[in-house]
């Protein structure tokens, strides 16, 4: 295995919109004391050997030995500060905010991705209990905070599972993020995904109906000519059978009106428009504006269909509705709490992420 073989696998997936969209996810490689991560923002789909950042691990363990501040924005800071001094020589990309989880899991390879059947547990209202019935084996870390916090609590776990019973899990499920999956091949973890998603679709009761329908054309001409002219950008738009079911009603579009992950707010933003039936969409829009001090990415019309305001957030409410579906088999939708949707709006790692051009 080398790191032509992992950078083939991280665009297999990256290119299969079951695994990831955008530039989520990342993937790693470890060798002679050497860890090949995604950089931050490169997508897996397009990556190619400039996409990975090579740390020298020996120096990322002793991270651990350090103390940070308490304040999330100067403990980001100085994380960040010490994970790009861990760069080799001659390294000018900054790493995956995931880098020091990949670091500390013991496996040469980790494929850290944000399947849309696997979200639809880790989503859930009864996503730990889905998880420990379903993989008895694999490790359920609660939502935490991404980044540092995220593997030192991924730290401790293991630790604590490795005295109880000498063993580590190569599987560990993230509430609302996705699923990291290790081992001493890529084979192996393919067929890890494999089975994953395989048991995880055996228990749905619904499945998402994404069967293209019309939107009036005159009504669809006035709503994108509003939006850009409100925002500038192109405006596209979408509808279909699932589509409509969320756009019946306020009640009916609530489980899609907020943040499942921090994908979800990088790139469609932490929580869609809703322009009820009557409504002036400029006039939802401005109100969008004042309330929250930013512009919707998505904007749902009731009855209508659905506005991306650019190309890059569809995608990605799709995933939402994809989520939310089959969340319904796992006790429902269950989304990020207000404090952590805030924690990734105003964090900067995630920021640096959204500005980076599409490669």
């Amino acid at each position: 295995m080398s790191i032509d073989t992992l950078l083939s696998e991280s665009q297999r997936y990256g290119s299969d919109e079951r695994f990831v969209l955008l530039g989520g996810g990342n993937t790693s490689y470890k060798k002679d004391g050497v860890l090949y991560v995604k950089a931050s923002g490169s997508e897996l789909a397009s990556i190619g050997p400039k996409g990975f950042v090579k740390m020298d691990l020996a120096r990322m363990d002793s991270i651990w030995a350090n103390t940070y501040s308490s304040d999330d924005d100067e403990r980001e800071e100085e994380v960040l500060k010490d994970m790009m001094a861990c760069r080799l020589k001659g390294e000018g990309s900054r790493p995956s905010v995931e880098a020091l989880l990949h670091a500390l899991l013991p496996f040469s390879y980790v494929v850290h991705l944000h399947p849309a059947l696997v979200n639809g547990i880790t989503c859930s209202v009864e996503g730990k209990r889905a998880i420990g019935r379903l993989f008895p084996d694999a490790l359920w870390i609660e939502l935490v905070k991404p980044g540092f916090i995220l593997a030192k609590i991924v730290r401790q776990r293991l630790a604590e599972q490795k005295e109880l019973s000498g063993k580590i899990s190569s599987v560990i499920f993230l509430q609302n993020h996705g699923v990291f999956v290790g081992a001493e091949s890529l084979e192996e973890i393919a067929t890890q995904y494999d089975e994953i998603l395989k048991r995880i679709d055996a228990q749905l009761v619904r499945r998402p109906d994404f069967t293209p329908m019309g939107i009036e054309e005159k009504r669809r001409v006035a709503i994108v000519a509003s939006l850009e002219k409100l925002t500038g950008e192109k405006v596209v738009s979408a509808m279909n059978r699932e589509f409509s079911r969320y756009l019946a009603t306020v009640d009916a579009f609530a489980p899609v009106a907020s943040s499942f992950t921090p994908d979800h707010i990088v790139y469609s933003g932490f929580k869609p428009l809703w322009v009820g039936e009557g409504e002036s969409v400029d006039e939802a829009f401005a109100e969008y504006e004042k309330l929250y001090g930013t512009e919707p990415k998505i904007v749902g019309v009731q009855d209508t269909g659905v506005f991306s305001i650019g190309e890059k957030p569809l995608p990605l409410f799709f995933d939402t509705v994809r989520v939310s579906v089959y969340t319904e088999s796992f006790g429902g939708p269950l989304f990020m709490d207000e404090d952590m949707i805030q924690f990734i709006r105003n964090w900067e790692v995630e920021k640096y992420r959204a500005s980076l051009p599409k490669a």
